[in-house]
């Protein structure tokens, strides 16, 4: 009888760590090697993936998976990118009273060479809910271990966005909502510190978790932490 509460307290606290172990299994990102889990949606068109599952041969098997695999692929050097090198961005915001039209482009500072994706490994993939999840690795070279600790040493601020896209859009729809992401976190946090708004706004980010992509009414939502470095910020000299 005494032995019976012990027991309780050790199999809620094994529940919790087990429970513990699936939120943040999906959440990982260290210091020289980068993981974090990625998915794509099984089913690329309505019907695709449920008529492709019910034919027997092992090569209609292998292509059910062909279109997620190639998307994993696509958007994976595009957010190691923004881990490794980070990405610089030109925001001009929308002004009503002055008629100037809200203007952000994004672009990678440096790309991954081929040497570079080759050295990426996709790794233990499962099916959840109608998605292709797997592990993506890559271990940072001393050269991008030098940049990644150049962003630490230095007090850089640290912003959070969320952005939107239509879910139909696919890679590029990633795209635009992790541009989105980092337009509003670069707004949020510059409108806190500038009394006016400014005329152009230049700068980099790096990012310092693993994107959270989601999907919500028809929509990819992707959430992304940065570090922000500003380069420039442009006034207007009149009204």
């Amino acid at each position: 009888m005494k032995i019976l509460p012990f027991r309780k307290t050790f199999f809620f606290l094994l529940l919790v760590m087990t429970c513990a172990s699936l939120v943040f299994a999906q959440k990982v990102y260290q210091d020289q090697q980068i993981r974090f889990a990625l998915w794509a949606a099984r089913d690329a068109y309505p019907g695709y993936f449920d008529r492709a599952k019910k034919q027997s041969s092992a090569k209609a098997s292998d292509n059910i998976y062909a279109v997620p695999v190639q998307r994993i692929k696509e958007v994976t050097p595009f957010l190691l990118e923004g881990m490794i090198y980070g990405w610089q961005f030109d925001y001009t915001p929308y002004d009503k009273a002055r008629r100037v039209e809200e203007y952000f482009e994004f672009t990678p500072i440096q790309t991954l060479t081929d040497a570079d994706k080759a050295q990426i490994t996709y790794t233990k993939p499962w099916t959840q809910d109608d998605r292709l999840w797997c592990w993506v690795e890559f271990q940072r070279s001393p050269q991008m271990m030098h940049i990644f600790n150049s962003w630490q040493v230095i007090t850089n601020p640290h912003i959070k966005g969320i952005g939107y896209a239509p879910l139909i859009d696919g890679f590029e729809g990633i795209q635009e909502a992790c541009g989105e992401a980092l337009k509003n976190a670069v707004r949020e946090y510059e409108r806190k510190l500038i009394k006016n708004k400014p005329k152009e706004i230049m700068g980099r980010v790096m990012i310092t978790e693993p994107p959270l992509i989601g999907i919500e009414a028809g929509r990819y939502v992707v959430t992304l932490d940065f570090f922000l470095e500003t380069d420039r910020i442009v006034k207007y000299e009149t009204f």
